[in-house]
C-alpha cells in the first residue's frame, strides 16, 4: 500500500512543515484564530504528518 504522505518531495515536505510550525507559533501568540489553524492542519494532513502539532482544542 502506498503512503499518501509521500506525495511531496523531501524539500517540499520540509518547507511545508516549517511553514506549519510558523503558523502554529502565530496561533499560540493569538494572531491566528483557532478554526483557521485547525483548517490548515486538516488541509495539510494528507501530505504532512501533523501529529507533532498542538491541535487547537
Amino acid at each position: 500500500m502506498e503512503n499518501k504522505k509521500m506525495i511531496l518531495n523531501e524539500d517540499e515536505y520540509n518547507t511545508t512543515f516549517a511553514a506549519l510550525k510558523l503558523i502554529e507559533a502565530l496561533y499560540k501568540q493569538g494572531k491566528v484564530a483557532k478554526h483557521i489553524f485547525n483548517n490548515i492542519l486538516i488541509e495539510c494532513s494528507e501530505k504532512i504528518d501533523v501529529s507533532s502539532f498542538n491541535r487547537a482544542a
